[in-house]
């Protein structure tokens, strides 16, 4: 497992408990928000049962990608890097006209994970599957502060729950690979913690503690490397927020790991726009108050020179999740506003100058709580029609 907090290149997996709530395009839109700031970027499609990327990037699927390399001897991995279209942005595709290659061999996979380490890039984003599958679970290990995308429905926060409880289950079985006593009794009773049950890993590592004091130090010692962050992801309501917060605590409750927040973001219809058009949402509808809240998590990341660790004023915020919940409750204020501004008459539509006034009172409440935590403000990449220059 790469530490991110302690190499120059930052390597950073993004996976969601269950298909639809956003992964991909998030992961693009994220690629692109640090592509922006100056920031090498390559994008890597590990999808590798239903790679897309290439659609939410607007390319063809017309190049080699992962596939390829894994079955072609004298193929190199380097050699699948793309340019994109957009500066500072690269991509490896996953290929999807390759049958069976959500199954591949650990070799093959040990393989790939070498591969990335030694890419050339201030930032690596690999685009996992949906699922808790081996593949997808040793991808995200990868490094120690993968992404964890979930919508505010309880379905997918239980299932961003169940991939994370299998994260560390996974990540001590490898942990412990040499201590076959303490890999025997994961192995045991993990068929324990079956849904419904009140058994949790936490619970196990208690027991553990009353033979083996030692050992269950030793685990929770391994537990504090993981530090997951949250994206909550096509929120409607204020009070959806909760959802992540409550995600947090289960987590910390039952698995012992401390997850933070990176952020919340709003439905937007204009992303199925974006989709259908082939062009990044970030690019092609820039002025909406979601493509800022994009733009916010991907500086969170850029001004990270440590990240995980985040560049947040512990002085005026207790935490990540305090920071996310006022910066949503802003964002919930300015969303009303451009929707009374989109609900004037105006001839039969609303007034473009007062929509446009709304956006940037937005963007400067944007700039200013930014720089109360210390980060990079928008610049002069904000304003309408201005904030990305590619």
């Amino acid at each position: 497992m790469v530490l991110n907090e302690s190499l120059d290149k930052k390597i950073i997996p993004i996976a969601g408990g269950k298909g639809g709530v956003g992964k991909s395009v998030l992961s693009v839109n994220i690629a692109l928000s640090l592509a922006v700031s100056d920031k090498k970027t390559i994008i890597i499609d590990l999808d590798l049962g239903g790679a897309n990327l290439h659609t939410v990037l607007g390319m063809k699927n017309t190049n080699p990608g992962i596939a390829s390399y894994l079955q072609d001897k004298n193929r190199s991995f380097k050699s699948l890097i793309l340019d994109t279209p957009f500066k500072n942005l690269q991509f490896i595709p996953g290929d999807t006209l390759s049958y069976g290659m959500a199954d591949i061999t650990d070799k093959q996979k040990k393989e790939i994970l070498f591969e990335i380490q030694d890419l050339d890039a201030d930032y690596v984003i690999i685009d996992l599957g949906a699922g808790t599958s081996f593949n997808t679970i040793d991808f995200f290990l990868i490094s120690n502060s993968g992404l964890i995308v979930t919508t505010p429905q309880a379905g997918a926060v239980m299932n961003a729950y169940t991939f994370l409880k299998n994260l560390t289950i996974r990540f001590l079985q490898k942990a412990f690979a040499s201590n076959k006593k303490m890999e025997a009794y994961l192995k045991k009773n993990i068929k324990r913690m079956l849904p419904g049950t009140n058994l949790t890993l936490a619970h196990l590592l208690h027991e553990i503690g009353q033979e083996e004091p030692e050992t269950m130090e030793k685990a929770l010692t391994y537990l504090e490397v993981l530090q997951p962050k949250v994206i909550l992801n096509m929120m409607e309501e204020k009070e959806d927020f909760q959802m992540a917060a409550n995600l947090a605590g289960l987590v910390k409750k039952d698995l012992l790991v401390d997850m933070e927040c990176l952020g919340a973001i709003l439905f937007d219809r204009n992303i199925d726009d974006s989709l259908h058009n082939r062009h990044p949402f970030i690019l092609e509808f820039q002025e909406t108050l979601t493509a800022q809240q994009i733009f916010r998590i991907g500086q969170k990341i850029a001004q990270s020179r440590n990240f995980p660790e985040l560049p947040l004023d512990y002085s005026e915020y207790r935490d990540s999740f305090e920071l996310s919940q006022i910066e949503t409750d802003n964002d919930f204020e300015l969303y009303e506003q451009i929707k009374a501004a989109e609900s004037q008459p105006d001839n039969g539509g609303y007034d473009v100058d007062q929509l446009l006034e709304v956006i940037e009172i937005q963007q400067k409440k944007i700039q200013e709580l930014q720089q109360t935590v210390r980060m990079m403000g928008l610049g002069d990449k904000a304003g309408p029609g201005g904030l990305f220059n590619f």
